[in-house]
């Protein structure tokens, strides 16, 4: 396998900033020198997640990854090294030549998936094809023409059309794709003999992506009622496509949702569409109105402020509702609504009514989610029997109980007042009367926005010896004189592994580098729980040794310690060796060798203080 050359790899690493690859996937916010957010390998409720802009690293203080940025992307989306460099030339500007590209080895779970991206990529450009160049298409056409959907918006989201004659299937076997990987894609259904036949018939094609742009799986929508069919046909779950964790829109909504600061949560792919065609490009929807948690992590990483623009009707009203109740569990969201006039659905606004108004009223038009909320209860209440308005105002104080205390909900009972005819002055008794879990419930919720402000790192205790290996390191890599210092003693070693280890990189390193860069020798280093350590140790390294006598106190401290800390850990060896076959007696002199070894290790650390 041909090497990618390392000023090749340094060029296309140094073209983009670290920042900009992970702010596509974490919201970042800035905390002393480093950037904080979730962590996006792992669910937390506190950022531990740090990135280094100086440095271009990042480490997650809580489950220990961390190296640059083509390590990110490689642990984020399971690419191959070669992958990672050509997505981050990409987003450079920069390119691999084409013989450095088709001679790099794969991921074993790349070469397990590309068979079911290429498929999924070929579907769609054939179900396109038949959609926008064949007669077969002219009744999809009509459709979309009708929904005002234009030529441009076609090709932006490669809409396709499933025909009534079952032809993928005929298509792929012409291409002689294997028969195993046509199974593993969900585009058909097998029948007890084995064959395969077309899953989607007769029906619009909305191509769903991941993150990246890929083609993932499809959701299918007939073109006319059917009683015997669902309006919306989905893949199936496979090793692409999982219902639960999909967004659709996300990949190219990521770009304006940073801009903008907020993203819109709309109830179908039609309304995303109808709104990018009337150039609001911060638009998602769900598969389903049914929110899962998977999705909402999905966006915690991407922003703050949500606003669910549904349809407004009644199952849309009900469905706004039951977002807002799972968008505001969180504590994460500042949660708006966007209604549009009349209680029409998004699509058919922006058709009547043109793009440029449908734009002033998502911008304009939002209400605070509490809002939405007070007004949908009195919908479900008749507000002229008195069981029902009691009801009413003791579900209404416990929304307003979980609100600051002061202006808002003062502004709130006002209207509650005028409402049911109750005097302020009583509902607002009522309200202080509330059980405490009422307003437990605001004060753990402004506790939890705070701590999701705050990064929260995981507090981490190394032995004195252990501290003194790691300040001496990073000492070592930024100063010339302490690294001529400590390798011009050939009997040198770090006690740790991970330390002496990374120490062997560095010799190999400083051969053919005049000056250290971390980002730089994370490639060299190559070794994943290699690369986390050094992470670690740059986000972690503010206190560097300025001088060769304090770093002569660490060599001195590791040098003295190295053989006791040997023998203390080859005693604890024997010592349970010593358990598992019940000798008592070698357990207690084994015990009592390893409390005076400890009493001398303690003794050398109080010297070298």
């Amino acid at each position: 396998m041909v090497k990618i050359p390392e000023e090749t790899i340094e060029k296309i690493r140094s073209s983009v900033n670290i920042l900009d690859i992970v702010g596509q996937h974490v919201q970042l916010k800035k905390a002393g020198k480093n950037f904080f957010g979730l962590c996006p390998f792992h669910e937390e409720r506190t950022p531990s997640f740090s990135v280094n802009e100086e440095k271009q690293i990042f480490h997650c203080f809580s489950c220990g990854r961390g190296g640059n940025v083509f390590t990110f992307l490689m642990e984020l989306e399971g690419l191959s090294f070669t992958e990672a460099v050509q997505a981050v030339g990409k987003a450079g500007g920069m390119q691999l030549p084409d013989e450095l590209v088709q001679a790099q080895q794969p991921s074993a779970r790349e070469q397990q998936l590309r068979p079911l991206f290429s498929v999924h990529e070929a579907a769609t450009r054939f179900y396109h094809h038949i959609l926008v160049n064949t007669k077969a298409g002219a009744p999809a056409r009509e459709y979309l023409k009708k929904r005002q959907i234009s030529a441009e918006m076609i090709e932006t989201f490669q809409l396709g059309f499933a025909p009534s004659e079952r032809v993928l299937q005929p298509f792929f076997k012409e291409q002689q794709t294997d028969y195993q990987t046509l199974r593993k894609t969900g585009l058909f259904i097998e029948n007890q003999a084995g064959e395969l036949t077309d899953r989607f018939v007769n029906r619009l094609m909305f191509p769903i992506r991941n993150p990246q742009g890929a083609p993932i799986g499809f959701s299918g929508r007939l073109l006319q009622q059917n009683e015997q069919q669902p309006k919306y046909l989905n893949s199936p779950e496979t090793e692409l496509f999982n219902k639960r964790k999909v967004i659709y829109n996300l990949d190219l909504a990521k770009p304006a949702v940073r801009k903008t600061q907020r993203l819109i949560l709309f109830e179908g792919f039609m309304d995303v569409i109808s709104a990018y065609q009337a150039e609001v490009f911060n638009g998602v929807a769900s598969m389903g109105t049914s929110l899962t948690e998977e999705q909402i992590y999905e966006f915690k990483k991407v922003t703050s402020q949500i606003c669910v623009c549904y349809d407004g009707d009644q199952p849309g009203q009900k469905a706004t509702n039951r977002a807002i109740d799972l968008l505001t569990q969180q504590d994460s969201f500042e949660v708006n609504v966007i209604q549009m006039p009349n209680g029409v659905d998004p699509d058919e606004f922006r058709r009547t009514a043109g793009p440029k108004r449908f734009r002033e009223v998502i911008s304009k038009a939002q209400e605070p989610a509490l809002k939405f909320k007070l007004n949908f209860l009195k919908t479900q209440f008749n507000l002229n029997n008195d069981v029902d308005k009691l009801n009413y105002v003791n579900q209404v104080l416990q929304q307003i109980a979980n609100t600051k205390p002061g202006v808002t909900q003062d502004v709130y009972l006002k209207e509650l007042s005028a409402d049911v005819d109750l005097p302020f002055d009583s509902l607002r008794k009522q309200l202080g009367n509330l059980p405490d879990q009422s307003r437990k419930n605001h004060s753990s919720k402004l506790h939890n926005q705070h701590s999701q402000q705050a990064p929260q790192l995981a507090e981490r205790h190394y032995s004195r010896i252990e501290n003194a290996e790691r300040h001496l390191l990073m000492a070592m890599f930024y100063n010339s004189s302490v690294w001529d210092q400590v390798v011009a003693n050939p009997n040198f070693n770090f006690i740790h592994d991970q330390y002496q280890q990374l120490y062997l990189f560095a010799q190999e390193y400083f051969r053919t580098h005049a000056r250290y860069q971390s980002a730089e020798f994370s490639d060299f280093v190559q070794e994943p729980k290699l690369q986390a350590v050094l992470a670690e140790l740059e986000i972690d390294n503010d206190e560097q040794l300025d001088n060769e006598e304090a770093a002569t106190d660490c060599v001195k401290m590791i040098t003295e310690s190295a053989p006791l800390v040997s023998k203390i850990n080859q005693l604890r060896q024997e010592f349970d060796s010593a358990g598992q076959i019940g000798d008592e007696l070698q357990q207690l002199k084994l015990a009592s060798e390893l409390i005076r070894l400890h009493r001398q290790l303690d003794q050398l650390r109080t010297s070298n203080d």
